[in-house]
């Protein structure tokens, strides 16, 4: 087995930055691009025995089946009743694998320099207590890898880790064949979730159930997965425990066979999940549903379709879902993500475009209408097209504003309007040549203002003085900013400085790269 190319840049960059300095790097990269080979080679390279810390039991299995597979060596682990890294002969394991639950209840029993490097996997939950209270214990360099570094309750990852050391987003992994390409079909229902809460980042799981298990809701959902899946593997994510358990019977019933379908969740004892998995995987059973069980470290690269059965508001909590699909796999030609879309809804809610919108809402409003189109069509769309659409009319929206700007006045656009002055004055003696060297150090053009009366005038100086007092741009800026194409009006002094500065600096290297 070798590394893939951005896996290696990936670990240099983490040296660097241990070298630069930083004693705690975060590494991004999306679900299905080798986390954990990147750390396990880590491991493998570190010059002192290596902790890694999940917060799942599946993770911890997952974690240590692949790390000894990879670095030919035991792995310890340390959970619940096992104790490899704790036990009393005192023997200790280069690479012990734990899960965070089970690490902070024995932290009496371990060294403070018991690890050279402790990693976190899916490092987004680093934030927690839990996860302070161990890592706080240890004087060793940290590694967090995850493939959402945003939390959905907005605690900046920025407080255990100092520096990103690399990031591979979704879209860059897909053009370069690493995941699968990703399809998107809206469907939309009856659903009506204007009166549903948002709690604790999310919308409020107790009014999202009472909503989605009503038959209708049930139905509306059930029946387009049967239609849309074909033969591919399917995973789907409920509201609730009562919601997965409730689409499971009505799957089951329109499949007619009671093994369609299977349903679990985070009460489900790990020893009964085994063996539903497990049949999941050799493809017995055709539909998983979960509630929120399944959001990270579920590694079953046959699932084809990805199912949204339920509400999101987070685009990170979102994007782990869809992970569970994005892996490559025999015969797979690409991902389907089925997003059900409320007929009434006064929260925003993620959808698969915006996966690759990174922030960009005009560009996501856009790519949403296309796909809505589209699958108001009945064809669903690849994502790359309809980002690309998106680009297209996104720059045509620009080029068109630009155009606009360069025909317009630009003391116009700023509240100066000129033309009530153009021509003689009726009213009085000229502007004097004080008044005059005022708007010419404003950056009004002196030829169009020389007519005004010194009342006109005088009018005018209050105007601009009333703009300087509030700290708005100057004419002087608004002129040299509506040249670039780019609209003054709601601008203050020190981003217009800003914005030309940039400019200067951008003209400054393209002359120097010809």
């Amino acid at each position: 087995m070798q590394l893939r190319p951005y896996q290696q840049t990936a670990i240099a960059a983490v040296r660097e930055a241990y070298r630069q300095g930083h004693r705690a790097v975060l590494v991004v990269m999306p679900t299905g691009t080798g986390k954990t080979v990147l750390f396990a080679e880590i491991a493998k390279l570190a010059k002192g025995p290596v902790l890694v810390l999940a917060h799942r039991q599946e993770l911890v299995e997952q974690a240590r089946e692949k790390i000894a597979a990879w670095c030919n060596d035991v792995v310890a682990v340390e959970m619940a009743h096992r104790r490899d890294f704790t036990r009393p002969d005192g023997t200790r394991p280069k690479i012990t694998v734990a899960s965070i639950q089970t690490l902070q209840k024995r932290l009496h029993d371990v060294p403070k320099d018991a690890f050279k490097i402790v990693i976190v996997d899916e490092a987004h939950h680093a934030t927690a207590d839990s996860y302070r209270a161990v890592l706080g214990h240890f004087g060793a360099w940290l590694l967090g890898v995850t493939a959402t570094p945003d939390r959905s309750d907005r605690v900046p990852l920025g407080e255990v880790f100092s520096t990103v050391a690399f990031e591979y987003d979704m879209r860059t992994a897909i053009q370069d064949g690493w995941l699968c390409p990703i399809r998107s079909f809206l469907v939309q229902t009856k659903a009506d979730f204007s009166h549903v809460r948002k709690l604790a980042g999310e919308l409020s799981t107790r009014d999202v159930e009472a909503v989605l298990n009503q038959d209708l809701h049930l139905a509306e959902i059930a029946t387009p997965i049967l239609r849309e899946r074909g033969d591919r593997p399917t995973i789907v994510f409920a509201a609730s425990v009562a919601h997965a358990h409730a689409l499971c019977r009505v799957m089951n019933e329109q499949a007619g066979s009671p093994n369609f379908a299977a349903a679990l969740d985070g009460d489900t004892a790990f020893e009964l999940r085994a063996p539903v998995l497990q049949h999941f995987r050799r493809r017995d059973i055709q539909v998983l549903v979960n509630c929120s069980l399944f959001t990270e470290g579920f590694d079953v690269p046959d699932i084809a379709l990805v199912a949204i059965a339920r509400p999101v508001l987070s685009r990170s909590f979102y994007a782990q879902m869809v992970g569970r699909g994005t892996r490559p796999a025999k015969g797979k030609q690409d991902l389907l993500v089925l997003d059900f879309v409320p007929s009434n809804c006064r929260h925003s809610l993620a959808q698969a475009v915006d996966i690759f919108a990174r922030g960009d809402e005009e560009l996501a409003a856009i790519a949403r209408r296309i796909a809505a189109t589209a699958s108001a069509n009945g064809e669903a769309i690849a994502l790359e097209l309809a980002m690309e659409l998106a680009q297209q009319e996104q720059e045509a929206q620009q080029a068109s504003v630009v155009y606009q700007l360069r025909q317009r006045d630009p003391f116009a656009a700023v509240g100066i309007n000129l033309d009530k002055y153009r021509g003689r004055p009726n009213d009085g003696d000229r502007a004097t040549a004080e008044q005059l060297e005022f708007f010419r150090r404003a950056g009004l053009p002196v030829d169009e203002v020389q007519g005004l009366s010194q009342r006109q005038a005088e009018a005018l100086r209050e105007q601009l003085l009333e703009r300087k007092a509030v700290g708005l741009c100057t004419p002087k800026q608004a002129k040299q900013l509506v040249a670039m194409g780019i609209d003054p009006r709601d601008l203050y002094y020190d981003q217009a400085q800003e914005l030309l500065r940039e400019a200067r600096q951008k003209k400054r290297a393209g002359a120097a790269e010809s």
